[in-house]
């Protein structure tokens, strides 16, 4: 289970909204939230990039087991209650886990044959 708590805080017309998002479960979870604010949602930027989780007004990332996340994000409209709703939570893949270095090495060698490495005339 996702369990989230909330705050907004308006300033001087913006609503800035924090959230921590705490996974109860004992797997991965990928989580999916979406703004409520009737408006566009300025998602957090680093060097004026926008953070890769969102998309539009939709954060998606993963929460570890046992484990909190921090999400905020802001917007030119009043608060709502709530600000985000949950539209998805379902275990995390392990699929874009990168192979161990036993899986690696248990691999078959590969060299391109001879023709290949041959000068042409």
């Amino acid at each position: 289970m996702i369990e989230v708590d909330w705050e907004t805080d308006r300033r001087a017309g913006v609503t800035f909204v924090t959230a921590v998002l705490t996974n109860t479960r004992t797997t991965r979870q990928t989580v999916r939230l979406e703004s409520r604010l009737d408006g566009p949602t300025w998602p957090p930027r680093r060097d004026g990039v926008t953070e890769p989780e969102w998309d539009g007004d939709v954060w998606e990332g993963i929460v570890e087991p046992g484990r909190c996340r921090g999400v905020g994000f802001a917007g030119l409209a009043p608060p709502t209650e709530p600000p985000l709703e949950i539209l998805e939570v379902s275990r995390a893949s392990d699929d874009n886990t990168t192979p161990s270095d036993d899986v690696l090495a248990a691999l078959d060698g590969w060299a391109p044959t001879a023709d290949v490495l041959t000068p042409e005339p």
